[in-house]
């Protein structure tokens, strides 16, 4: 329905608004770290919140059997958060650019499977009400 494409389409917008903002985060921890944030955010908005004491690898062996997703973007950038977030080492540029990409992945996924969630909902609704009429 058109209430649900502009909610997405709503979400959608404000991600790429936030990766515009994570682009331009000087400080290559910091954006790893955000980028990591904004992924349990998109992920909360897709009904798969972070538990409170859950860890970020708790979370992936949770919510992974069941996401639609290519595997490897999401736990590279958990990798990558775990490494900016309790790591005294340095986080480069190119760590940066690899979380940012990798939660674009994860968007980019996580938009497609909801979209075909819907298309499919839809048909069977329209399916089902030309039984209705039979």
């Amino acid at each position: 329905d058109r209430y649900a494409e502009r909610i997405a389409e709503a979400r959608a917008t404000a991600l790429d608004d936030s990766l515009d903002d994570l682009r331009a985060e000087t400080d290559p921890r910091r954006a790893v770290i955000a980028a990591y944030a904004r992924l349990e955010r998109v992920l909360a908005a897709h009904g798969l919140p972070r538990k409170a004491a859950e860890t970020p690898d708790e979370l992936l062996a949770r919510i992974l059997p069941g996401l639609d997703v290519e595997r490897r973007s999401i736990r590279r950038l958990t990798d990558l958060f775990t490494w900016a977030k309790f790591s005294h080492h340095d986080v480069g540029m190119e760590m940066k650019e690899e979380a940012i990409a990798a939660l674009e992945q994860v968007r980019d996924e996580l938009r497609t499977a909801a979209e075909e969630e819907e298309r499919l909902r839809s048909a069977a609704l329209r399916a089902a009400a030309g039984q209705g009429r039979a």
